[in-house]
């Protein structure tokens, strides 16, 4: 507990009065651009990839950041938060942001699990690994898992486009579908590029689709 106790000191010394003003804005309620779907990994943390603030994202986490098919019977939780982030607070953006080294990625090539509820759960990434064995990986320097993971992440995109709501609004231009792929060694954010099929800077990507310079970073 002594760690939990060292960071709650650490919040309510320095933090917390920090973004006092900020809080009691946002108990008036919540108005963020981007729903991010992720992995429940320790060390993948989405608003310090995206420099977000409370309030700025609206964080779904689950083993191997997997999107259940609209209607799909076996979960409700995940698809409850895409009609919520879309129908209700009207996000922009929809990031699925998969990450190097995924244990629920290892998992499912590995094979059936002993936790029934781990194979119910990672059968909705069943499609990037027929997709994988099929020859169809994208960065073939990489590990098989972390191959499968890209895949995976990008998967997720086609499940999110079964929902009616994510549909309509794409089509009337007024939300984006990205799947990123954290790589935790070097901390890097890459992007699934579709002209390119394969992942690159997500910085580089988004200001080319941003029409703006990208920033470089300096080591």
């Amino acid at each position: 507990m002594k760690n939990l106790l060292n960071g709650l000191s650490r919040y309510e010394l320095s933090t917390r009065p920090a973004y006092s003003k900020h809080f009691a804005r946002l108990a008036e309620g919540q108005v963020p651009h981007t729903m991010f779907i992720t992995c429940a990994d320790s060390r993948v943390v989405p608003n310090l990839i995206a420099s977000a603030d409370p309030g700025e994202l609206f964080v779904i986490r689950n083993i191997a950041n997997l999107v259940p098919p609209s209607g799909d019977a076996k979960d409700a939780s995940v698809q409850a938060a895409v009609h919520f982030a879309v129908d209700n607070l009207n996000v922009s953006d929809i990031v699925v942001c998969g990450h190097s080294g995924c244990g629920g990625i290892k998992a499912l090539l590995q094979g059936p699990a002993e936790c029934g509820n781990l194979n119910s759960w990672l059968s909705h990434a069943q499609p990037a690994l027929d997709t994988l064995r099929a020859g169809g990986g994208l960065d073939r320097n990489r590990t098989e898992a972390d191959q499968l993971s890209q895949l995976c992440t990008l998967h997720q995109l086609n499940h999110l486009m079964t929902y009616s709501n994510v549909r309509d609004r794409i089509e009337a231009g007024t939300l984006n579908l990205h799947a990123w792929w954290f790589d935790i060694a070097p901390g890097q954010v890459l992007a699934y590029a579709s002209d390119a099929k394969r992942y690159v800077s997500a910085v580089d990507l988004l200001a080319k689709r941003c029409g703006v310079q990208s920033p470089r970073f300096v080591a």
